[in-house]
């Protein structure tokens, strides 16, 4: 029994906006474990689903984005509700501020009149090297291994150097 496939292409609509994006698919029928959308490594959002149709009959769709430059890929969400995928695609925030002025400089007035500097964001140095926790763990671990065995090596060069040199 081999399967058949019918490509069918949902209504979709693109909506713009200041801080997101919304794509918005029509997609009827199809249940959430039937649907993936997916953010490849040279930037392109694909949104792709299969769902039985007539016991060999199967209905697929698949569709691919380029999603704006300044999005946040790991914050692109999706939500299946009443027959229509949402997804949302954050962008990255530019702060509206005038020329010249310093980010960390800016001073904001209390309701009560008092002057509050911002809240300034510290990052480690991990978090700026833009790599997964995990990752950093590996590199961590290796690092410290490295150091682990440049000691060991020293210790026994220091230890039987003048052993050997005296055979």
């Amino acid at each position: 029994m081999s399967l058949s496939y019918q490509q069918c292409e949902p209504e979709f609509q693109y909506h713009k906006g200041e801080d997101h994006d919304i794509v918005e698919f029509h997609v009827k029928d199809f249940r959430k474990d039937q649907l993936r959308v997916h953010m490849s490594r040279n930037g392109v959002l694909t949104v792709s689903g299969e769902r039985p149709h007539d016991g060999t009959k199967r209905i697929r769709f698949h569709k691919e984005f380029n999603p704006p430059n300044d999005c946040k890929p790991d914050q692109i969400r999706a939500k299946l509700s009443s027959g229509v995928l949402f997804i949302t695609i954050p962008k990255k925030r530019l702060s509206p501020q005038s020329p010249g002025q310093d980010p960390q400089t800016q001073v904001h007035r209390t309701s009560n009149g008092n002057v509050a500097l911002p809240k300034i964001e510290t990052k480690s140095f991990i978090s700026r090297l833009k790599i997964k926790r995990k990752a950093a763990m590996k590199v961590v671990a290796g690092v410290a291994m490295l150091s682990l065995m440049f000691i060991v090596v020293f210790y026994v060069y220091k230890v039987y150097a003048p052993v050997i040199m005296h055979i």
